[in-house]
Order: structure tokens, then sequence, then C-alpha cells
């Protein structure tokens, strides 16, 4: 069955067709039930097979999210030894109170700045996919 003869027992448009092939949207559930009469499908194993695979879909994106996650809490992780690094680097230098202060400051500074960095691209790359 060609994609105009499918359309026209289910009074769609042809580009509808293609739309759902595509995802770009999806067919109403009566529209549904006509496919499923046409092709000699029962709703309940056609309902099955959509839930298995938005299941297996779940799934991956979660796995995806845990994976995107723990790469931002090791760059923080990261960050803020570095950040340490710098505030003990610092303070031995100048073994001054004021020197300790501005070491501790920067090392915070680089710290929350690495961090919020690494946490922004890391979150763009996830939006991205």
């Amino acid at each position: 069955m060609t994609q105009e003869e499918l359309a026209g027992e289910l009074n769609v448009t042809r580009q509808a067709l293609s739309n759902w092939e595509r995802d770009v949207n999806e067919p109403d559930l009566n529209t549904l039930k006509k496919i499923c009469f046409l092709f000699g499908v029962h709703m309940d194993d056609f309902a099955k097979e959509v839930i298995t695979k938005m299941e297996t879909y779940e799934k991956k994106e979660k796995r995806q999210f845990n994976k995107y996650d723990m790469a931002i809490g090791l760059f923080y992780g990261v960050g803020i030894f570095l950040g340490i690094g710098i505030f003990f680097v610092g303070g031995f230098m100048t073994m001054s109170g004021a020197g300790w202060g501005a070491s501790l400051f920067g090392g915070g500074c680089f710290s929350l700045v690495f961090g919020l960095m690494c946490h922004a691209v890391i979150t763009l790359r996830r939006n991205d996919k």
C-alpha cells in the first residue's frame, strides 16, 4: 500500500502521513484505530509496542542525564581542588594575613567560575541532543 492509498483510506493528506512517519506530529486516537483495523493489528498489541519503545527511550534518556550530572560533579570537584591549591600556594608564597585572605578569595572565585563554566557547557550540550 502506498502512502497516497493509505492517506485516502484514512481521509488525511499524504503530508499528514509523512509528518507522522517523521515524528513531527501524531495521529489522533480514531485514526490510530483505523490504521490498526486496516493492517489487522489489535490496538492492544500496538499500544504495548509503543509503550515498550517509550520505556526504552526514557531509560536511555535517564542514563544520558546521569552521565551529564556525573561530568558536572567531576568538573566542580576539579574546580574546588584547583581552588584549594591556589589558596595554599598563594598563602604560602606571601605568608601574611592579607595574602591568605586574597589567596582564599582568588581560589574561591576560580573554583566558582570554573565550575559554572563547565556546568554551562555541559547543560548546553545536554539541551542540543
